[in-house]
Protein backbone atom coordinates (compact mmCIF):
# COMPACT_ATOMS: atom_id res chain seq x y z
CA UNK A 1 0.00 0.00 0.00
CA UNK A 2 1.54 2.97 -0.74
CA UNK A 3 2.26 6.00 1.54
CA UNK A 4 -0.43 8.04 0.52
CA UNK A 5 -3.19 6.04 0.88
CA UNK A 6 -2.09 4.95 4.46
CA UNK A 7 -1.96 8.75 5.09
CA UNK A 8 -5.33 9.12 3.77
CA UNK A 9 -6.56 6.03 5.86
CA UNK A 10 -4.42 7.48 8.98
CA UNK A 11 -6.08 11.34 8.85
CA UNK A 12 -9.59 9.50 8.51
CA UNK A 13 -8.97 7.66 11.49
CA UNK A 14 -7.97 10.57 13.07
CA UNK A 15 -10.88 12.45 12.33
CA UNK A 16 -13.42 10.32 12.76
CA UNK A 17 -11.94 9.43 16.81
CA UNK A 18 -11.52 13.32 17.14
CA UNK A 19 -15.32 13.32 16.18
CA UNK A 20 -16.23 10.49 18.35
CA UNK A 21 -14.33 12.38 21.39
CA UNK A 22 -16.19 15.94 20.07
CA UNK A 23 -19.54 14.19 20.13
CA UNK A 24 -19.39 12.35 23.29
CA UNK A 25 -18.11 15.73 25.50
CA UNK A 26 -21.59 17.26 24.99
CA UNK A 27 -23.64 14.15 25.66
CA UNK A 28 -25.10 13.70 29.38
CA UNK A 29 -24.65 9.89 30.46
CA UNK A 30 -27.44 8.65 32.30
CA UNK A 31 -28.20 5.03 33.62
CA UNK A 32 -29.77 2.72 36.41
CA UNK A 33 -29.57 -0.73 37.70
CA UNK A 34 -32.47 -2.57 38.90
CA UNK A 35 -32.52 -6.59 39.83
CA UNK A 36 -36.36 -7.20 38.94
CA UNK A 37 -39.70 -5.73 37.29
CA UNK A 38 -42.48 -5.30 40.85
CA UNK A 39 -45.12 -4.06 38.61
CA UNK A 40 -45.82 -3.94 35.22
CA UNK A 41 -48.81 -1.54 33.41
CA UNK A 42 -49.90 -1.83 29.81
CA UNK A 43 -52.38 0.35 27.67
CA UNK A 44 -53.25 1.22 24.22
CA UNK A 45 -55.32 2.72 21.94
CA UNK A 46 -55.99 2.12 17.97
CA UNK A 47 -57.91 5.23 17.49
CA UNK A 48 -55.27 8.00 15.76
CA UNK A 49 -54.77 11.43 18.36
CA UNK A 50 -54.07 14.71 16.66
CA UNK A 51 -51.57 17.30 18.65
CA UNK A 52 -53.95 20.46 18.73
CA UNK A 53 -51.88 22.77 19.79
CA UNK A 54 -48.38 24.48 18.79
CA UNK A 55 -45.47 25.37 21.14
CA UNK A 56 -47.01 23.59 24.47
CA UNK A 57 -46.29 19.56 25.46
CA UNK A 58 -50.42 17.79 25.34
CA UNK A 59 -51.29 14.65 27.27
CA UNK A 60 -51.80 11.80 24.70
CA UNK A 61 -55.10 10.74 25.46
CA UNK A 62 -55.00 6.70 27.03
CA UNK A 63 -51.22 6.91 27.60
CA UNK A 64 -50.88 7.50 31.20
CA UNK A 65 -50.44 4.62 34.31
CA UNK A 66 -50.96 4.69 37.82
CA UNK A 67 -47.97 3.18 39.73
CA UNK A 68 -47.73 3.19 43.84
CA UNK A 69 -43.91 2.98 45.45
CA UNK A 70 -44.55 0.45 48.95
CA UNK A 71 -43.29 2.29 51.96
CA UNK A 72 -39.83 1.26 52.67
CA UNK A 73 -38.73 1.07 49.54
CA UNK A 74 -37.72 2.89 46.33
CA UNK A 75 -38.25 1.95 42.64
CA UNK A 76 -37.39 3.49 39.44
CA UNK A 77 -39.95 3.63 36.17
CA UNK A 78 -39.12 2.13 32.64
CA UNK A 79 -41.58 3.25 30.50
CA UNK A 80 -42.16 1.93 26.77
CA UNK A 81 -44.20 4.14 23.88
CA UNK A 82 -44.68 2.81 20.23
CA UNK A 83 -47.17 4.61 17.97
CA UNK A 84 -47.51 4.98 13.88
CA UNK A 85 -46.70 8.41 13.60
CA UNK A 86 -47.55 11.15 11.03
CA UNK A 87 -45.94 14.84 10.87
CA UNK A 88 -46.04 16.82 8.52
CA UNK A 89 -44.79 20.41 7.97
CA UNK A 90 -41.75 22.63 7.31
CA UNK A 91 -38.60 20.20 6.83
CA UNK A 92 -37.04 22.03 9.22
CA UNK A 93 -39.21 21.11 12.09
CA UNK A 94 -40.17 17.80 13.99
CA UNK A 95 -42.49 16.25 15.83
CA UNK A 96 -41.45 15.50 19.98
CA UNK A 97 -42.74 12.90 22.27
CA UNK A 98 -41.55 12.42 26.15
CA UNK A 99 -42.57 10.19 28.89
CA UNK A 100 -42.82 11.93 32.67
CA UNK A 101 -43.38 11.05 35.80
CA UNK A 102 -45.58 13.38 38.15
CA UNK A 103 -45.93 12.90 42.05
CA UNK A 104 -48.92 13.57 44.23
CA UNK A 105 -47.84 16.95 44.62
CA UNK A 106 -48.40 17.96 40.73
CA UNK A 107 -44.37 17.79 40.04
CA UNK A 108 -43.89 16.58 36.56
CA UNK A 109 -40.28 14.99 35.91
CA UNK A 110 -39.15 14.03 32.22
CA UNK A 111 -37.63 10.92 32.34
CA UNK A 112 -34.56 10.16 31.88
CA UNK A 113 -32.47 10.80 29.38
CA UNK A 114 -33.83 14.43 29.79
CA UNK A 115 -34.12 15.88 25.84
CA UNK A 116 -36.74 18.34 26.06
CA UNK A 117 -37.89 19.53 22.81
CA UNK A 118 -34.54 17.85 20.89
CA UNK A 119 -35.86 14.28 21.09
CA UNK A 120 -37.26 14.10 17.67
CA UNK A 121 -39.87 11.31 17.27
CA UNK A 122 -40.67 11.98 13.85
CA UNK A 123 -40.37 14.52 11.07
CA UNK A 124 -42.02 15.81 8.17
CA UNK A 125 -42.17 13.85 4.63
CA UNK A 126 -42.86 10.19 4.01
CA UNK A 127 -45.97 8.62 5.21
CA UNK A 128 -46.90 6.98 8.52
CA UNK A 129 -44.86 4.89 10.16
CA UNK A 130 -43.71 3.03 13.29
CA UNK A 131 -41.87 4.48 15.83
CA UNK A 132 -40.49 4.49 19.46
CA UNK A 133 -39.52 5.73 22.64
CA UNK A 134 -38.02 4.47 26.41
CA UNK A 135 -37.01 6.05 29.13
CA UNK A 136 -36.28 5.48 32.62
CA UNK A 137 -36.66 7.44 36.01
CA UNK A 138 -34.30 8.48 38.91
CA UNK A 139 -35.21 6.21 41.98
CA UNK A 140 -38.58 7.14 42.98
CA UNK A 141 -39.66 7.11 46.97
CA UNK A 142 -42.88 5.60 48.05
CA UNK A 143 -45.58 7.00 46.98
CA UNK A 144 -48.43 7.18 43.98
CA UNK A 145 -46.99 8.86 40.95
CA UNK A 146 -48.48 8.98 37.03
CA UNK A 147 -46.52 8.50 34.41
CA UNK A 148 -47.75 9.55 31.31
CA UNK A 149 -46.92 10.18 27.52
CA UNK A 150 -46.81 14.42 26.31
CA UNK A 151 -46.57 15.53 22.67
CA UNK A 152 -45.46 18.63 21.32
CA UNK A 153 -45.84 20.06 17.35
CA UNK A 154 -42.87 22.29 16.89
CA UNK A 155 -43.33 26.02 15.62
CA UNK A 156 -43.34 24.95 11.19
CA UNK A 157 -45.50 21.77 12.01
CA UNK A 158 -49.30 21.65 11.12
CA UNK A 159 -50.24 17.93 11.65
CA UNK A 160 -49.18 15.73 14.61
CA UNK A 161 -50.91 12.56 14.48
CA UNK A 162 -50.52 9.24 16.34
CA UNK A 163 -52.55 6.15 15.94
CA UNK A 164 -52.36 2.60 17.31
CA UNK A 165 -49.82 3.37 19.83
CA UNK A 166 -48.92 1.38 23.57
CA UNK A 167 -47.84 1.96 26.42
CA UNK A 168 -45.78 -0.19 28.57
CA UNK A 169 -44.45 0.96 32.46
CA UNK A 170 -42.56 -1.16 34.61
CA UNK A 171 -41.54 0.00 38.42
CA UNK A 172 -38.68 -1.99 38.98
CA UNK A 173 -36.44 -2.48 41.69
CA UNK A 174 -32.76 -0.94 42.16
Amino acid sequence: MSRLIKAAFAAAALSGALALTITAADAVSSSQTGTQTSAQSYTGESSPWTAQTVGAWGNIPTASVNVTVPSGTTRFVDARFTAESICAGDASAWCSVRIVVINSAGTTTELQPVTSTDYRFDSPGGVEEAHALERFSAPLGPGTYTVRVQALRITGITQFTLDDYAFAVGLVEP
